[in-house]
């Protein structure tokens, strides 16, 4: 029997941040980092990981200090009201990626697996799906992506190595930022994407008091940023030798398109890219979940004044609120979702909003958050 004490393991955290971590990155950042130009994608990776590094450390800093929650954290440092405030901008963030995600998902779905294009109901039947694990609660998530984990990881590395072969390491170069016209300029903003394609990290925050060992969830945490970084930086010199960089940049879905170019031994597989889109599908699923939880729960802190983290002592009435809060949400995600697909110049200020407003945001307040615990002695 598994315990249901509203507390997961070290490895199931780690678990949890690589599945947020590296569905969006590996199926989206090669073609962008393609176009800055030959190998100074690879600068680019290297630099958000280690920008990725020094939030981490701040976030794990933010947690040490914290005596209970991050919320009640956060009110010490600002005081009630402000710490509400930010912690509706959390949930806003949480909200919006899990909207993101989801319609980047059903869009895929609707590429590479579905012949009528129907976005509404892959949209709908991701979320219904993202709602059932949400209610579920973090346990069963943390299980159900534990057991998935090595299912996943194991074919697609076998794909990754069989696709080495193809890899002419001649297109990797010239493995500097100032070639063919792209400058420094275009590197700070594709590092600045790598960056953001870190963030999920920020989940941390809200994870730390539910984990067994507090101790080792900073381990944890800091073996997923690597794996992930890792694993973008692999994906993206092996795409970029096959592909190399023009016709990279033009791929809407590189990593997919390079799972369809495999050939396995007997050929008893004939949409073997259709097989390999699962893995993206229970990454970017994850992510979608992990928004969506999260978003929810700092979105209730945020309003009502006993809210609060799940507990095992709860009213079966707290548990039909936290539902009600659930199917509201997702139906406003549903909403977004499909308004950012039919209008992708949104999806474009939503992205530009974020890059200027929304990583300065994650990133200052745990940083004033530091600074106003120093000079208040806390």
């Amino acid at each position: 029997m598994f315990s249901r004490n509203d507390k997961i393991s070290s490895r199931q955290i780690k678990r949890l941040l690589i599945f947020d971590l590296f569905g969006a990155s590996s199926l989206l950042l090669p073609a962008q980092l393609a176009k800055s130009g030959n190998g100074s994608g690879l600068w680019c990776i290297l630099a958000g990981m280690v920008m990725a590094g020094l939030y981490l450390w701040l976030l794990l800093a933010c947690c040490s200090q914290a005596s209970s929650d991050y919320l009640g954290y956060l009110k010490e440092s600002w005081g009630g009201f402000l710490s509400r405030v930010f912690y509706f901008c959390y949930a806003l963030a949480g909200i919006f990626t899990c909207a993101w995600t989801a319609k980047l998902l059903a869009e895929l779905m609707c590429a590479t697996l579905l012949e009528t294009k129907e976005f509404g109901a892959a949209l709908f039947v991701i979320l219904l799906l993202a709602l059932y694990g949400g209610t579920a609660g973090l346990e069963a998530r943390a299980r159900v992506y534990e057991i998935l984990f090595w299912l996943l990881v194991i074919p697609f590395v076998i794909m990754l190595l069989l696709c080495v072969r193809q890899v002419q390491v001649i297109q990797w170069f010239p493995l500097s930022v100032e070639n063919h016209g792209v400058g420094w300029a275009q590197f700070c903003n594709g590092a600045w994407q790598c960056f953001a394609a870190f963030l999920p990290l920020t989940f941390l925050l809200f994870l730390i008091p539910h984990v067994q060992d507090g101790r080792k969830a900073g381990r944890a945490a800091c073996s997923a940023a690597v794996i992930s970084g890792v694993s973008l930086a692999v994906i993206y010199l092996i795409l970029l030798g096959i592909f190399g960089s023009g016709a990279l940049a033009r791929e809407a879905y590189p990593a997919v398109t390079l799972m369809g170019m495999v050939k396995i031994p007997g050929d008893f597989v004939k949409r073997l890219d259709a097989v390999m889109v699962g893995v993206w599908f229970f990454t970017l699923y994850a992510l979608i979940g992990s928004g969506l939880y999260y978003g929810v729960n700092a979105l209730r802190m945020s309003a009502v004044k006993s809210g609060g983290c799940s507990s095992q002592n709860r009213s079966q009435k707290q548990k039909r609120v936290q539902k009600w809060w659930f199917f509201v949400i997702t139906a406003a995600v549903y909403g977004i979702a499909y308004g950012l697909h039919i209008w992708p110049q949104a999806e474009e200020v939503l992205r530009e909003s974020f890059y200027v407003a929304g990583i300065p945001f994650l990133v200052l307040v745990p940083v004033g958050s530091l600074f106003l615990h120093r000079v208040r002695g806390l």
